[in-house]
């Protein structure tokens, strides 16, 4: 685990590359999702339109927020992991001495 602290804190663990944001795979669901959604407002009445409107609001702050306490949870660790490290190179040099 130490050499993981230590290649984190040297920065030699990049936490900030995301590989799903842009890949085929991602980019063909986003597609079919646009696809679908275009299917089923193009046959709704105004009504239903609105209340799938609403729907998706409700839906985007739901993953908004989710994606907000990741956000929260990983700084948490990170800072759990900069003290971890701070704290074993406290610790290496009391030992030397």
């Amino acid at each position: 685990m130490k050499n993981l602290l230590h290649e984190l804190y040297h920065g030699r663990i990049p936490g900030w590359n995301s590989r799903f944001h842009n890949n085929t795979e991602t980019d063909a669901i986003r597609e079919k999702i646009r696809s679908e959604r275009k299917y089923f407002v193009s046959g709704m009445s105004p009504e239903d339109l609105k209340r799938f409107k609403e729907l998706e609001t409700l839906h985007h702050h739901l993953h908004s927020n989710r994606c907000k306490n990741t956000y929260i949870n990983a700084f948490k660790l990170g800072v759990m992991l900069m003290c971890a490290v701070f704290m074993g190179e406290e610790q290496k040099n009391d030992d030397e001495f």
